[in-house]
């Protein structure tokens, strides 16, 4: 009886690491975006801006390190990850979507820090990305593949179509100053 005893806390380590593994495999890895220069009670409105992308991992947080150009793609790939988009999809729904084209405007009130990403320059972005996810699983201690996470998907045609496999969430920051008003 004491043999088998001893063994209880390391079985239920590996039964907890088993489980976090099947769940992994299952639904992906879990990211946090952070939204800044929210007016307080709203949600998730155009003119915040989106100050960071964050791997959850083992009650940890790992920043990707990635630029405006990228946040936003990474951004709209996110709350829209059920549906794969092709480059040119991409590019019409971030120049279409009022949270890009006005992009941290609450932080200023005047100039929205939006950027414009043209087709050809998507797959470039997503490589890029690729890169960014490796070097963050690669600082989480995970072995990732960042290809099972920002997914390309070859079609019958010559063009790829774009999604990401994971779970998100946002975090939302309020305005700091009160005397600015935004726009919205």
């Amino acid at each position: 009886m004491p043999a088998k005893n001893s063994w209880t806390p390391v079985l239920k380590v590996v039964d907890l690491l088993i489980a976090e593994i099947s769940h992994l495999r299952s639904a992906g890895p879990h990211f946090r975006i952070v939204h800044r220069f929210r007016m307080p009670g709203s949600v998730c409105v155009a003119g915040e801006e989106i100050g960071g992308i964050f791997l959850s991992q083992r009650s940890c947080e790992y920043q990707l390190r990635v630029t405006l150009a990228q946040r936003l793609i990474f951004d709209y790939l996110a709350r829209h990850s059920r549906l794969a988009q092709s480059a040119r999809q991409i590019e019409l729904g971030i120049r279409a979507d009022e949270f890009c084209q006005n992009h941290a405007k609450n932080a200023s009130g005047r100039v929205a820090l939006a950027r414009r990403i043209p087709r050809s320059s998507i797959k470039e972005h997503i490589r890029r990305l690729h890169q960014a996810l490796g070097l963050v699983f690669q600082e989480a201690g995970t072995s990732i593949d960042p290809r099972n996470v920002l997914i390309v998907q070859e079609t019958v045609g010559n063009e790829a179509l774009y999604r990401l496999r994971a779970t998100f969430s946002w975090t939302h920051i309020d305005l700091t100053s009160p005397d600015l008003q935004p726009l919205w």
